[in-house]
C-alpha cells in the first residue's frame, strides 16, 4: 500500500526591505531571501543571494495563532486555535505564503516545515533574528522523510464543508490524511454524502469531529495529547522509527504536556529551538507509549524509535 511521504521543505524567507540590511541578515544566519522582482537587481549587485517571487502565485495563509472570542461567556470553552494544517493538506505541492504579524514569524516557518509545505514567510524586521534561530534549528533535524501516520482516510471534495471538517479534525488531534479512494489499512475512512456520513452532519463539523472520534475510539488513536487545548501533533513514521511533530498555538509556554501514541517505542529524544534533551516519565504499556514535556514553546520534534 503507497503511503504519501512527508516531504522535507524549509520555510524560504520573503523580505520586501533593501540591501542596506545585508549586514542584518547575515548575523540572523539568513543566507539567501525572495525579493519582489523590482528588487532583485539591487540585491544582485549588493553580492547577496537573493531570487525572485511573485505572491500572485501563491497561496495566502492564515495568521496562525489563537482567537480567543470575548463574546462567549464561558470561561472553560476552550479558544479557537488558527491552525492553516487542512490548508497545506489541501494545497498538496501549491507554493503557500505567510504574511507573519509580529511574534508569529516563529510559529509560520515551524507549521510550514512540519506540513512540507513549499512556503515563504513575510516577517516583521523585528522578528529577524528569531526567524533565523528558528531557520538553524530546522536545518538542523534529521531531514529523513517519513510517510504520514494517520488513522483516517478523508475524500477532500474541495467543498467549504470539507475543509471546516479537516480544520476540526486538525484542532482535535485526530490524524487524517486525504485520500482519493477507501484504503483499507485506516481505521475509518470518510466521504461526506456516504450514509454514515451525510454532509449535513457537516454543517455542525465540531459535532461531527466528535462523532467521528466516537467512532475511531481513543484506544485506536495514534496520537493523544493531553494537557493543552492549543497544542497540535503531526506524526509521521514507518516500520523503524517516529517523529513527532508538536506545533503551541498558543502564545505562550505550555507546561506539563503529557503525550500518548500507539506503539511500543522505548527511546525518545526531543529537540527543541533552544536545546536537545530526553522526554521525561516515559513509559510503555498496553501497547503504547506515553512520556512528558515539560515546557514547550512554539515548536518541539520528538523522534522516538
Amino acid at each position: 500500500m503507497f503511503l504519501p511521504i512527508l516531504a522535507v521543505a524549509l520555510p524560504g524567507l520573503f523580505w520586501e526591505q533593501g540591501p542596506e540590511t545585508a549586514e542584518a541578515l547575515k548575523k540572523a544566519g539568513v543566507e539567501c531571501i525572495h525579493v519582489a522582482s523590482a528588487k532583485l537587481d539591487a540585491w544582485k549587485r549588493a553580492g547577496f543571494c537573493a531570487t525572485a517571487a511573485d505572491l500572485s502565485s501563491y497561496e495566502k495563509l492564515a495568521q496562525p495563532g489563537v482567537e480567543y472570542r470575548t463574546d462567549v461567556a464561558s470561561a472553560t470553552r476552550a479558544p479557537w486555535v488558527i491552525s492553516n494544517a487542512w490548508r497545506l493538506l489541501r494545497a498538496r505541492a501549491k507554493p503557500v505564503y505567510y504574511d507573519a504579524g509580529k511574534g508569529r514569524a516563529e510559529l509560520c516557518a515551524a507549521e510550514a516545515f512540519a506540513y512540507g509545505a513549499s512556503a515563504l514567510v513575510g516577517i516583521d524586521p523585528a522578528d529577524l533574528d528569531r526567524f533565523g534561530d528558528m531557520l538553524r534549528f530546522l536545518k538542523r533535524l534529521d531531514s529523513a522523510a517519513l510517510p504520514v501516520r494517520a488513522n483516517i482516510g478523508f475524500m477532500d471534495d474541495g467543498s467549504p464543508e470539507a475543509g471546516e471538517v479537516m480544520n476540526l479534525f486538525t484542532r482535535r488531534n485526530l490524524l487524517f490524511r486525504i485520500v482519493s479512494a477507501p484504503d483499507p489499512s485506516l481505521d475509518l475512512n470518510i466521504r461526506l454524502g456516504a450514509p454514515e456520513y451525510p454532509r449535513p452532519a457537516a454543517a455542525n463539523p465540531s459535532e461531527f469531529a466528535s462523532m467521528v472520534r466516537r467512532k475511531l475510539t481513543d484506544d485506536k488513536r495514534l496520537l493523544r495529547i493531553y494537557g493543552s487545548d492549543v497544542v497540535i501533533g503531526r506524526l509521521t513514521g514507518d516500520g523503524s522509527r517516529v517523529r513527532l511533530h508538536l506545533l503551541n498555538y498558543g502564545g505562550k509556554t505550555v507546561e506539563g504536556l503529557r503525550v500518548r501514541l500507539l506503539g511500543h517505542y522505548p527511546s525518545a529524544k526531543l529537540s527543541t529551538p533552544g536545546s536537545d534533551a530526553a522526554v521525561s516519565d516515559l513509559a510503555t504499556a498496553g501497547g503504547a507509549t506515553e512520556f512528558s514535556i515539560p515546557s514547550l514553546d512554539t515548536y518541539a520534534v520528538v523522534d522516538l524509535r
